[in-house]
């Protein structure tokens, strides 16, 4: 209506719809056949054929007062002593390799599927516009690198080893690595604010200096890591939790079939990651009977110099900047105490903004604050 308030959104084309609902078979489609592939392969991983066998249901994680808090998955017992057969051991290794395959399409689809949800106004307007403060100097460092960054390696760095390891390996655990997941979605947000406006300034600018586009490069290049990143993380740890940004994206429920996905691919995930571990507690105590250590389990790999230069290059810029900020904050509490703002004593009247040369409005909108992003 003319006049009025509030725009309508755009309606989606009849072809966009059409492409749109394709991609929604497609990937239901694929569900469906991983999840028959996730049957299939529980019906190869069974102890009915005498390889192995569980001595409970299951083993008491935590109790109190002889109340059972919490449960576990039992460790299996072989039938033989000399460990598994040659035969047996294929086949527990081609159903892990299976499940992982069930593992890795899911999480695809369920990332694909929440991603293209609308992010929530409330979520957004969470957000600090520093990005630094969000993931801490260490990780801003380490994702600003220009060339040759491993995301593989980072992961390394960061202790994020997988849910795959031996208990006494794992150190950081799904819980962790939810808080590094949520926070880098955060920081890619702003980045991604930040980048939409410098590149509309890029493009107004008449005069191309040397340093045009540097800064829309630089916040691409951190943008393009972090994702990478981030999909080492989920590799990683498949059976992590949803992120504050995509549970509040579920919770809103604007396109009923892209949570249907969600929810399908979710479930697929959690089932096929706890039916994983049950192969790799098999070749665990396969391994163990033949007194060596189990090759499918993940062992954390030796700092080397690089590794080690670069934590410790990170870790002092982080020391370095939160040194600067507390002498910041104990700068800023004094100039308070003693009634001086940064322009000078408060009691002083300010100049109005119409006061102020056109030179200097324009040099003021022109700082740049890249170390801010």
């Amino acid at each position: 209506m003319p006049g009025s308030e509030r725009e309508s959104m755009p309606s989606p084309s009849s072809g966009e719809r059409g492409r749109s609902g394709e991609t929604l078979r497609e990937h239901w489609e694929c569900l469906r056949a991983l999840d028959k592939q996730l049957a299939n392969a529980a019906a190869s991983f069974s102890d009915d054929d005498g390889a192995f066998t569980y001595a409970s249901a299951y083993e008491v994680a935590r109790e109190w007062n002889g109340v059972v808090l919490e449960v576990k998955a039992p460790k299996p017992t072989l039938k033989s002593p000399n460990g598994l057969s040659k035969e047996e051991y294929k086949k527990v290794i081609g159903a892990s390799q299976w499940i992982r395959g069930v593992i890795e399409g899911a999480t695809r689809i369920s990332l694909l599927s929440i991603e293209a949800m609308p992010v929530p106004a409330a979520w957004q307007e969470s957000l600090q516009a520093n990005a630094k403060e969000t993931i801490g100097v260490r990780l801003y460092n380490e994702l600003s690198v220009s060339y040759g960054f491993d995301p593989e390696a980072l992961a390394d760095r960061e202790s994020f080893w997988g849910s795959d390891l031996t208990e006494e390996h794992a150190v950081m655990s799904d819980i962790d690595v939810v808080a590094q997941l949520d926070a880098l979605e955060k920081a890619e947000a702003v980045w991604s604010a930040k980048l939409k406006e410098q590149q509309t300034i890029d493009s107004l600018e008449t005069l191309k200096t040397w340093g045009h586009g540097s800064r829309a490069k630089t916040l691409a290049r951190r943008l393009r890591n972090s994702s990478a990143y981030r999909r080492v993380l989920y590799a990683r740890y498949p059976n992590a939790e949803f992120t504050s940004l995509q549970q509040m994206k579920l919770a809103r429920n604007d396109n009923v079939a892209l949570a249907a996905l969600a929810s399908y691919a979710g479930g697929l995930i959690r089932v096929a990651s706890s039916l994983r571990e049950r192969t790799l507690d098999v070749l665990e105590v396969h391994h163990a009977a033949l007194g060596e250590a189990n090759p499918h389990r993940k062992s954390p790999k030796p700092f080397g110099v690089f590794d080690y230069i670069s934590f410790t290059a990170s870790r002092t810029s982080e020391l370095v900047y939160e040194l600067g900020k507390s002498l910041e904050r104990t700068y800023d509490g004094t100039r308070a105490l003693v009634g001086v703002d940064g322009r000078g004593c408060s009691a002083q009247p300010t100049a109005a903004l119409a006061d102020r040369s056109p030179a200097a409005i324009h040099f003021v909108s022109d700082t740049d604050d890249s170390d801010d992003d």
